[in-house]
């Protein structure tokens, strides 16, 4: 599982690749938990465009970060792209509970 993360125009870009699922949530919940201690900006978006699978520990990892952003008064987007994780979240309706796009352009929004 990749991690890149950029900072630019106040917002926390978490870029994420490879299989998002039980063997890899715990690395990347990690990072997302150190990322949040050290000050993420108000605004973090999770890059999901690079995933190849997501699995239900995936979704729970997504869930968690939106409850957690919440808390502390952040926003969190979830960029899904086209493939495979967009059906999955698509499918489980969190695109109804969470902020989804399917590409950064498409959140004109500016939250």
């Amino acid at each position: 599982m990749g991690v890149e993360t950029i900072e630019r125009d106040g917002t926390l870009h978490v870029e994420l690749s490879g299989e998002l699922d039980i063997s890899t949530a715990g690395e990347v919940e990690a990072r997302l938990l150190q990322l949040e201690d050290d000050g993420v900006p108000e605004r973090l978006i999770i890059d999901l465009r690079e995933v190849s699978f997501l699995d239900s520990t995936g979704l729970s990892l997504l869930i968690n970060a939106d409850r957690r952003a919440r808390e502390a008064g952040r926003h969190l987007t979830v960029v899904s792209g086209v493939g495979a994780p967009r059906r999955i979240l698509v499918t489980s309706g969190l695109h109804g509970l969470i902020d989804i796009v399917q590409d950064l352009n498409q959140d004109a929004s500016g939250r």
